[in-house]
């Protein structure tokens, strides 16, 4: 459980709310996202007029994890200063900092993701990265990381979680996301966990549609219920509920729709609260994703979603002040639970010392930077730590014919069957990473990047070319639209030109899905690495020549079974 507040913590909470407009109480259960103001960020005069107006509770800022990390961190703690200094009430500021700060920043540490620490299992390893992730991230501004992902990958197909989470295995997501919950709020970081009742079951994707996870009650709190416990017993701050349904305890087959947990009394309040005991912060997923929207008009899915046991909404837009203030002048919300959400919500924020914040918004808890980083001493610490990782979860899934280690002193000549064309347009820069790391070997790389006709390899082994060894590495990102985990594009259409080639042997090296061979299971030899993460990229093809061992164990089942392509955890929906 949370931390009891101290005697003049509790004195603060209640001294506040007490003083509380209606308007302010509808404020505190907000949050506002610093990017989509109607106004230039820095205009001072602006921004106070605008917090006058609409008083909220929190701001999400930094770049969200569906984009690439944006800004530097000094400019977001001036700007948090700011707002800070300027609003009557002290705000906190949220960012998906799910690996580490530099997932949100670019000027801090970009960690492996999740999947690589589920990969290299070391509860040592996960404290560090809650606790590096919270020193950066405070020095940055940030006060709530929407973080740790605690979903399984229970559907090898699921496009959502894919490295975001740790891996199938409950027990092990238990322990890591509880380390790296500790490790966060140590360090004066609330952390959210995500994305309750669990993602990972469905195949399709929430910002498009309600997704539905299907196991039954007794698959449930053997599962996802086994880490939600878990966590909550331990002392997370909040939880993030997801538009996603449970179908054993909200609706059944004669449901006319698919009911999800931002607006399931059953959900949030009976089974989050009530018999999972948690007793913090409830925050919504983004309301303006596909899974909420389709539960109904705008007034009555955001009464819905506060009804039910949420306390904090994510981006409603600031038609949720005239929304709010009607329901409650008409009876629809009651002023009693209102009050009961910005009571927890105040008590989240006396916990992480942001109402003692100096008189020019200064965060007296935050470590400081230099050139937009920690100190340089600290700095080299959490990038150590990174590359550490980097390395520890490097997984060698396959290795049939004993192709791996790579001889460095036979192997001069190499093909990198380029797959990192998805749709028409877009490439991913950075799986040229990959090549250049090849490169700087002093290794002839020969690339094959498009696959009109389909036997274009095979005309090149007729030719007599000849290569030591060919490389198929295999990149999608989350998030992408495409609804799917899974080779798509001429990703997938390199699938079918290896097959006409007869003289390679191709090396997987997948830099996303752990779950490679369920679509190229003629592969004899299969690298995880996870991530395109920079260290990660150079230390995976320091693995393939042996100069480090591969020390990574598979996070998912599939991946484990030679020849398992099975469904094994699929429950269609």
């Amino acid at each position: 459980m949370q931390r009891p507040l101290s005697n003049e913590e509790q004195d603060w909470v209640e001294r506040t709310l007490e003083g509380l407009s209606l308007r302010e109480l509808i404020g505190q259960t907000m949050q506002d996202h610093a990017g989509r103001l109607p106004f230039k960020g820095d205009d001072e005069a602006a921004l106070r007029r605008y917090l006058e107006q609409y008083p909220v509770g929190s701001f999400f800022i930094g770049g969200e994890v569906i984009q690439k990390a944006a800004g530097k961190a000094g400019d977001y703690r001036s700007w948090a200063g700011m707002l800070q200094s300027i609003s009557r009430l002290p705000l906190l500021f949220s960012g998906d900092l799910e690996f580490g700060a530099g997932s949100a920043v670019r000027s801090l540490t970009a960690f492996p993701p999740l999947l690589a620490l589920a990969a290299a299992d070391d509860e040592d390893m996960a404290y560090e990265y809650g606790k590096y992730t919270a020193m950066e991230g405070r020095a940055a501004g940030f006060t709530w990381a929407l973080a740790p992902g605690t979903d399984l990958l229970l559907n090898w197909m699921n496009p959502v979680i894919t490295t975001r989470c740790l891996g199938d295995d409950a027990r092990r997501a238990a322990r890591l996301s509880a380390a790296l919950m500790r490790g966060m709020q140590d360090y004066g970081m609330a952390a959210c966990a995500k994305h309750f009742p669990g993602d990972g079951v469905d195949y399709r994707d929430q910002h498009i549609i309600t997704t539905i996870n299907s196991l039954s009650e007794e698959e449930w709190f053997s599962t996802y219920g086994e880490v939600s416990r878990t966590i909550i017993d331990q002392g997370v701050m909040s939880y993030m509920t997801g538009h996603i349904a449970l179908p054993w305890i909200e609706g059944g087959a004669g449901s006319t729709k698919p009911v999800p947990a931002t607006v399931s009394e059953r959900i949030t309040t009976e089974l989050l609260r009530e018999r999972m005991g948690f007793d913090g912060v409830v925050l919504s997923d983004a309301l303006d994703m596909g899974g909420f929207l389709a539960w109904g008009d705008y007034e009555m899915r955001i009464i819905d979603c506060f009804n039910c046991g949420t306390d904090v909404l994510l981006w409603p837009g600031v038609r949720y002040f005239a929304v709010m203030e009607q329901a409650v002048a008409d009876g629809r919300v009651s002023r009693e639970r209102l009050s009961a959400s910005v009571r927890r919500i105040l008590e989240m924020k006396a916990r992480l010392g942001v109402h003692s914040a100096g008189a020019a918004g200064e965060d007296r808890a935050a470590l400081p930077l230099l050139d937009d980083k920690l100190r340089p001493e600290l700095d080299r610490q959490v990038r150590q730590f990174s590359r550490a990782l980097a390395g520890r979860c490097l997984t060698l899934v396959r290795n049939r014919t004993g192709q791996l280690p790579l001889n460095p002193q036979t192997v001069r000549r190499v093909l990198v069957i380029m797959l990192n064309k998805v749709t028409e347009g877009r490439r991913y820069a950075r799986m040229n990473l990959f090549v250049e790391q090849l490169k700087a070997r002093g290794l002839q790389v020969d690339i094959l990047d498009e696959f009109e006709p389909l036997t274009t390899l095979r005309q090149w082994e007729l030719s007599g070319v000849h290569w030591d060894a060919a490389f198929a590495p295999y990149f999608l990102p989350l998030h992408g639209m495409m609804n799917t985990a899974r080779p798509v594009g001429e990703a997938a259409k390199a699938i079918w030109a290896m097959q006409h080639a007869e003289t390679i042997r191709p090396i997987g090296v997948s830099f996303a899905s752990p779950y490679l061979l369920q679509d190229i299971p003629f592969l004899d030899t299969l690298v995880n690495a996870y991530s395109l993460h920079e260290d990660t990229v150079e230390l995976t093809v320091q693995a393939l020549f042996g100069e480090i061992p591969f020390q990574g164990s598979s996070p998912v089942h599939a991946d484990t079974q030679g020849e398992d392509y099975g469904s094994r955890g699929i429950r269609m929906s």
